[in-house]
């Protein structure tokens, strides 16, 4: 039963571990903080392509609902309505990865990262063709 348990912990260790970084792309900043989340929200307004959805400040909202200090990181939903909007109709579980999304983060050594989705074009891998499975 022992082992059994100590297989269990480093299996859940393991898959943890790279879980977290399944199917999305990770890029250091050179700059601080906030000009690579200034730069990407004035890069995806200004495309005249793309609109910016929501943004979330997850450490403000971690110290002002739940009292915790957590590492800057801030979220940016972001897309276009009239390409996404087609593409959900046709496969409705599409929307679990859109709007696009980054995240501009901060890790513990203060270096800036900023991570995203990686999505493939619709078509290119099944992505666009998921279905919900009838009961």
């Amino acid at each position: 039963m022992r082992r059994l348990m100590v297989l269990a912990v480093l299996c859940i260790a393991a898959f943890t571990a790279t879980a977290q970084d399944l199917g999305v792309i990770t890029r250091q900043s050179k700059s601080s903080m906030t000009d690579p989340a200034a730069k990407l929200l004035a890069a995806i307004e200004s495309s005249g392509i793309y609109k910016v959805f929501y943004q979330l400040d997850h450490a403000a909202n971690a110290e002002k609902e739940a009292g915790a200090t957590l590492l800057p990181s801030h979220l940016i939903l972001f897309g276009n309505p009239k390409g996404g909007a087609p593409l959900i109709k046709e496969a409705p579980t599409l929307a679990l990865d859109l709007p696009n999304r980054a995240l501009v983060w901060q890790d513990a050594d203060g270096k800036v990262w900023v991570t995203y989705n990686d999505q493939p074009m619709p078509g290119k891998s099944g992505s666009a063709t998921r279905r919900s499975n009838s009961a």
